[in-house]
């Protein structure tokens, strides 16, 4: 039996990373329900941690992992076993939880989602796992069981690659169970890069890796949503913008919320003379976008560092998109007028004193967003008036009226009083309403006020998770402050964004950006009704059906610009990548469009023909070889490049393809003799990738095995059985060579020329 006393060296592993936390401000007490849930607002957040804001990743559960239990409960259903109820974990799974979080943010410099997605959930799932044993107890089982369960959750293996990951830099690194290591007991199958076929294409037009690209229909629908309907609300102005961006620009998810408001950076183009190069048939001016690279930030000691970037506009989509983010900027002014006071007096209420008062019908608007306090008969109208095109003009007519209505003694909406109760609920000594004078009173909203720096201190400790975030953003170049940042938006302003109404966006006092979590609910299905873009946009039942991978949009146009024949580093640079590779994991080009992609020398274009000429590509990028390209090769090398292309357009007329690979020899005058028996040891088989050819030889070499194994049942000492044997023997091999080459070689260079027709000998020839 394992023994109960806790693991010295998890102990100081705890220890260390208690220290660290507290040394960095972060409470280490996380209140959880029965169940591991978090409060809103109560929990860690990550991203605030590592100093990255693009995602909001909270540490907020604490409990089993409710995926995993659910395949644990129908293993445990089939066994005739009780469920499991959803907990939460023990206090030493939960330390160990909160230390490793600790440890990768501030001492590796991990990002938020790599804490969150890497290291919180994968210990969960082993935690879940390891049926009710402490961290220090773990055995091999334990593991196992975690990875089965991680396999079924996540076929793609990329949830078991980070459990083992999580043994062997976690648990078994710094020695935190009693039985370690215990890595070696996972038997990890390296995959055989022969075996893969998910690369395989079925056809010359058909486009590899096709499933990251984005569905057709989806794909246009989006693009019919955001460039031609009108958004419903506020939010949905920003999310169209957002769309449109990884339309044209084909930027990451996480790279849209942080886009400066000083978006544009302009360049000028002028000759020697300071001509402006348009008036030469050049281009005098371009512009560039703005942003951040998601994935080539730079920690230090403090965090992650902002890396900013520029990605060169094309000029086809110049106007349009100036036209689109000047919109943006021009709708956002207010809120950004709104956090730039917040962020430098610090405080919540920044049009207001600290000591004031201020009636609870004025405070109202700033606390929901809502303006309408008294019931006001214009109120459908004044709402869909603001919704034509978000008009600051229709918000100051509203605020007009309220006023007009206050003055004449108006009718309070029962909601203002209501949301005030909810509020003050507990705190009713912290926020007493007063007198004009300052002296508290009972509660009367005609005449009675609140003092701001009481309001302001019962926002904070009712809703800290809504507060405008304050703290500038830190840059390789400097830092950013949070009103300098383009997609400002309310903070879940419920009257703009559910309930039909609008939110005064001069006077709203919780305001945040439009991030990536709000942004991707609207491409992807959720448990909440009309949610997506489809679902509230779409023209139909089947497109309100659709969803999208906002990611899939950046593969749709690097393929694009692959297939126009833009320059592989000019890709690089346009999307912020190290490397020529990265760029290449994106190109989703047919085997025909990379041929067509390809400029033939100008001497072989007047040469060959269109089947000599596909043939010349497929040579040129390395796709074939065999005796033909052999001999092409060793032409060009001796006897130059035209020499070459006529030799390749008398003996290549064409591309050919049998049910076994590739063959580029010419049958213009007689046909292959051979036909269909390449295997037989031609020297003009060239292997494929093509999964149909690895199918037939598999077939074949099963048809082949079986007639070998019957001759040899069958005992005879005649030449024929004998011929018959070695010449089965001999064809299974072959398959087994061609089965073992790789795509684009030759299983038999020194084999027959089988198309050359053999010579019979006439017996009765005198």
């Amino acid at each position: 039996m394992a023994p109960l006393i806790m693991n010295n060296n998890f102990r100081d592993f705890i220890k260390n990373n208690k220290m660290l936390a507290t040394s960095k401000g972060v409470n280490w007490d996380i209140p959880t329900g029965p169940d591991g849930t978090v409060k809103k607002g109560e929990g860690w957040p990550l991203f605030r941690m590592a100093g990255n804001p693009r995602i909001p990743y909270w540490l907020a559960d604490l409990g089993t992992d409710i995926k995993s239990l659910a395949l644990i409960n129908a293993e445990r259903s089939a066994q005739g076993m009780p469920p499991i109820t959803r907990t939460m974990l023990s206090n030493a799974w939960q330390d160990l939880i909160k230390a490793c979080a600790i440890h990768y943010i501030y001492v590796k410099g991990a990002s938020a989602a790599h804490a969150s997605q890497y290291i919180v959930r994968t210990i969960r799932v082993i935690a879940s796992c390891c049926d009710n044993a402490e961290p220090w107890e773990l055995s091999v089982d334990h593991i196992a069981t975690a990875l089965k369960f991680a396999s079924l959750l996540q076929p793609s293996g990329q949830l078991a690659r980070g459990i083992s990951n999580s043994v062997q830099h976690i648990f078994d690194f710094y020695c935190l169970t009693d039985r370690t290591p215990l890595l070696p007991a996972v038997s990890v199958k390296h995959r055989n890069n022969r075996d893969d076929t998910s690369n395989f294409r079925q056809s010359l037009s058909e486009r590899k890796r096709s499933e990251r690209l984005p569905d057709y229909n989806a794909f246009w629908e989006l693009i019919r949503i955001v460039f031609t309907e009108e958004p419903q609300t506020f939010y949905d102005e920003l999310r169209f913008a957002q769309a449109k961006i990884l339309v044209l620009c084909g930027l990451r998810m996480g790279e849209t919320p942080l886009i400066p408001a000083d978006w544009c950076q302009e360049f000028s183009y002028l000759s020697k003379k300071g001509i402006p190069a348009g008036e030469y048939g050049g281009i005098s001016s371009s512009i560039a976008l703005k942003y951040f690279v998601e994935k080539r930030s730079i920690s230090d000691k403090d965090g992650k560092l902002l890396y900013p970037d520029i990605q060169h506009i094309p000029e086809i989509f110049r106007e349009i998109i100036t036209q689109f983010l000047g919109r943006v900027l021009l709708l956002t002014q207010p809120l950004r007028t709104t956090l730039k006071k917040q962020y430098e007096s610090n405080r919540i209420f920044a049009d207001f004193q600290p000591d004031e008062l201020v009636a609870a019908a004025d405070l109202y608007p700033c606390l929901t967003g809502n303006p309408f306090v008294f019931e006001d008969d214009e109120e459908t109208r004044l709402i869909a008036q603001y919704r034509k095109n978000y008009d600051i003009d229709v918000l100051d007519e509203i605020e007009r009226r309220q006023l007009l209505l206050k003055e004449q003694g108006g009718k309070l909406k029962n909601v203002v009083r209501q949301y005030f109760a909810v509020l003050r609920k507990g705190y009713e000594s912290l926020t007493p309403f007063r007198t004009v004078s300052g002296a508290p009173c009972k509660v009367n909203f005609r005449t009675g006020c609140f003092k701001i720096s009481e309001m302001e201190q019962l926002v904070r400790l009712k809703m800290p998770s809504k507060l405008s975030p304050l703290k500038p953003l830190r840059t390789t170049a400097g830092s950013i402050s949070p009103y300098d940042l383009l997609f400002l938006a309310p903070i879940r302003a419920l009257s703009e964004g559910r309930n039909d109404g609008l939110c005064d966006i001069r006077k709203y006092c919780f305001i945040g950006i439009l991030d990536t979590v709000d942004l991707r609910n609207h491409y992807y299905k959720s448990q909440s009704a009309n949610t997506t873009f489809f679902q509230r946009y779409g023209r139909d039942e089947e497109n309100q059906g659709l969803t999208i991978n906002s990611h899939s949009l950046r593969h749709v146009q690097n393929s694009e610009l692959f297939r126009m024949g833009v320059a592989d580093t000019i890709i690089t640079k346009r999307y912020g990548r190290r490397t020529v590779e990265q760029s290449y994991q994106y190109d989703h080009r047919s085997l025909l469009e990379e041929l067509a992609s390809m400029d033939l020398p100008q001497a072989a274009q007047g040469v060959l023909s269109a089947g000599s000429s596909q043939v010349l590509a497929m040579v040129l990028s390395g796709k074939v070889s065999g005796p033909v390209v052999d001999e092409f090769r060793e032409i060009q090398k001796t006897m130059g490049d035209e020499a070459a292309f006529l030799y390749l357009a008398g003996e290549a007329d064409g591309f050919h393809v049998t049910p076994y690979g590739f063959c580029i020899n010419s049958f213009v005058t007689n046909p292959c003799p051979k036909h269909l028996e390449c295997y037989g040891g031609c020297r003009h088989l060239c292997v494929t990738d093509l999964q149909t050819h690895q199918q037939n030889l598999v077939g074949l070499r099963e048809k082949i095995a079986l007639a070998v194994n019957k001759i040899e049942a069958r005992v005879s000492d005649s030449i024929g059985r004998t011929n018959q044997l070695n010449h089965a023997k001999k064809t299974l091999e072959n398959i087994d060579r061609a089965l073992a080459c790789r795509p684009g070689e030759k299983p038999f260079p020194d084999g027959p020329d089988l198309s050359v027709q053999v010579h019979q000998v006439d017996l009765f020839e005198g």
